[in-house]
């Protein structure tokens, strides 16, 4: 055999060996390894990071759905079922690897060179048309459709739209941003508790009671924790904190890779697999609203703040080696510094309160509740109920630390033999890295607990093809979700993604829609993109009611309408979070025939808008200390 022909041979073995390996691994994780980097670029903050990881999982099971005899999509419904062609493996994976790649495209710009190559390894071409693929496109178009309007405020890249600004008068108990990078830090999300979550009712659904005041004894306790814990840190604490949140991650970032390893553990297959990244992602999305509510809400003090208050007392407590710890992860920062930190191996000292560092950077938002504790939690729990075992069985290692910038003499061994023990440890190194109190951590792993199991509760309800989301007969304008209820003699009703309507002179027709679950409390605008055709006139009125008293009207809009119309009718409502409603269209046609047709209904929560504060500073703006800067 000629070279040339041993090295084309050896090409085409090494073709068939990725491609097997690909057709062999799990499409669901094997997309985890595209998402992950991207949510690390774009969507590093808790808030913004459940939010990518949600919208892209529920796009995936959205598709998914269409191979599935019960399940329901939470933005298409029963609109996909059986339009992706045969309910075989191959197929499912295409649709959910059209949906995956239609979003990150979006979400994630700066990896669409990555994406594409994610996609030719694959075998799959972007813009193909096959039933599958239509299918995922069709889905991821209809998640991101509703994302834009979901309250989180994508298109201005996550500003503040509550106006939030720290409180200017100090006091003992609220937060205050410390100076980093040269400035004071810039608050998270302080309105994410305005995102539209899948299943809590409200946002302060399961808002705590409030937390230590200034001048209690439990006040005075968790100071003296958290100043023991500090002149106590062993490196097993330090590699806890280190552990629970790898440089460069969210922590919804960080429960997914562990989700990745349950997927391994169990060997799930595609279907299991889809739902379980699903559950997990949406449960991280709506524990991230519950807890920035109470973070926000009670604007609480971080233990750097309380405890530099003190002021000169002495206290014994660990110190940063040489560097502020907001740098120790950042290598072109503190490369030349490295040498000078690795050989020192006790890093505690009798120091004044007011020069006390945590181990870990304290983030840039309140304190109560921990968003560790609950995010952990929230995982625990949703993975417990999917899997039906409290069983973890993960074990891990540490063997340097970052913020010390030193290898330890024997590495730090850990193990998680249950679900909830992880939840625990992971708490717990929140404190022992010196960012949260006892109280927070306590009040998050409970509040993780209870937004899973109610995720868990909906989550079944789209699985076992209950639900009838207002999302999804807003976007499906056929029989699957609308019916006539009212027609006179000579009016027909036809169907083309459309509700339409031949009206006869002095004729009538009504639509009503199924019964649709509950939205989350607050209030909303509907948009119904209407149009009238033909020589005549007529006039629509559009109402939402209570499904379960049909006399109770939470709505109604009227408008008359011209030949030739193409226009919107908006209709406002307010939902309590509980009660199911019903939505009539009523169209009376004028002296002569005319053809009706409703094309497009949006839905959108309305809220005062009062332009926040950015979202990260521009980096003409970061200063670094002398101290800080690297050497020659």
């Amino acid at each position: 055999m000629s070279s040339k022909r041993a090295l084309a041979a050896l090409r085409l073995l090494l073709m068939l060996g990725c491609a097997q390996t690909a057709a062999a691994s799990s499409i669901v994780t094997e997309w985890l390894d595209e998402t992950v980097p991207a949510a690390n670029q774009v969507a590093w903050e808790p808030t913004v990071g459940a939010r990518f990881f949600a919208i892209v999982h529920t796009a995936m099971y959205d598709a998914w759905t269409a191979y599935d005899p019960a399940a329901v999509g939470v933005f298409t419904g029963r609109a996909l079922r059986g339009a992706g062609g045969a309910a075989n493996i191959a197929n499912k994976r295409e649709a959910v690897s059209h949906a995956a790649y239609e979003v990150l495209h979006e979400l994630a710009p700066v990896r669409r060179h990555a994406l594409q190559e994610r996609m030719a390894l694959l075998g799959y071409e972007v813009d193909a048309a096959s039933p599958a693929a239509i299918v995922g496109r069709r889905a991821a178009r209809a998640v991101l459709a509703a994302a834009r309007r979901d309250g989180a405020n994508q298109e201005a890249d996550y500003q503040d739209t509550t106006g939030y600004e720290p409180r200017r008068a100090a006091t003992a108990s609220s937060w205050h941003p410390i100076d980093a990078l040269g400035a004071p830090q810039l608050p998270v999300s302080p309105h994410w508790s305005r995102v539209m979550p899948f299943a809590l009712q409200r946002a302060d659904q399961f808002r705590p009671d409030p937390p230590p005041a200034p001048g209690s004894v439990q006040w005075e306790a968790q100071i003296r924790q958290l100043e023991q814990i500090s002149a106590r840190l062993t490196d097993e604490q330090k590699a806890s904190a280190e552990f629970w949140i790898p440089w460069g991650e969210s922590p919804p970032a960080h429960m997914m890779e562990l989700t990745k390893f349950i997927s391994a553990r169990d060997d799930l297959r595609i279907d299991d697999e889809v739902k379980l990244f699903f559950l997990v992602s949406i449960a991280l999305h709506d524990t991230a609203i519950a807890v920035w509510e109470a973070k926000y809400h009670y604007d609480y003090v971080r233990p750097i703040t309380a405890i530099q208050a003190l002021g000169n007392v002495r206290l014994q407590a660990w110190q940063p080696p040489q560097l502020p710890v907001a740098f120790a992860y950042s290598a072109p920062a503190t490369r030349s510094l490295v040498s000078s930190v690795t050989k020192q191996s006790n890093f505690t000292g009798e120091i004044p309160a007011k020069d006390w560092q945590p181990y870990l950077s304290t983030p840039a938002f309140p304190a109560y509740v921990s968003g560790h504790s609950a995010f952990t939690a929230a995982w625990a729990r949703i993975v417990e109920l999917m899997t039906g075992r409290a069983e973890f069985g993960l074990r891990a290692s540490v063997r340097r630390l970052y913020t010390e910038q030193r290898l330890l003499d024997h590495p730090v061994e850990f193990e998680f033999p249950l679900l909830w023990s992880a939840a625990e440890a992971s708490g717990l190194s929140r404190i022992y890295g010196g960012i949260h109190w006892p109280v927070d951590n306590q009040q998050g792993l409970l509040m993780g607990k209870a937004v899973a199991e109610h995720a868990w509760q909906r989550g079944q309800q789209f699985f076992l093809g209950t639900a009838s989301p207002f999302a999804a007969a807003a976007n499906n304008l056929s029989s699957m979700y609308w019916h006539v209820t009212e027609r006179s003699e000579g009016v027909t009703a036809a169907e083309n993604g459309h509700l339409q309507a031949e009206l006869a002179p002095k004729t009538k027709v009504a639509w009503q829609s199924v019964v649709l679950d509950p939205v989350p409390a607050g209030s909303y605008e509907m948009m119904f993109s209407v149009a009238l055709t033909g020589t005549s006139s007529a006039s629509v009125r559009i109402s939402v009611r209570s499904a379960l008293q049909s006399d109770i009207v939470f709505a109604s809009s009227s408008a008359s309408l011209i030949s030739g119309d193409l226009r919107p009718v908006k209709v406002g409502w307010t939902s309590d979070g509980s009660a199911p409603s019903q939505v009539d269209v009523e169209v009376h046609g004028g002296g002569s025939a005319a053809g009706f047709e409703l094309t497009k209904i949006e839905l959108s929560r309305l809220w005062p808008q009062v332009a926040g504060m950015p979202r990260y500073r521009a980096m003409r703006d970061v200063v670094l200390s002398p101290s800080a800067q690297p050497g020659p």
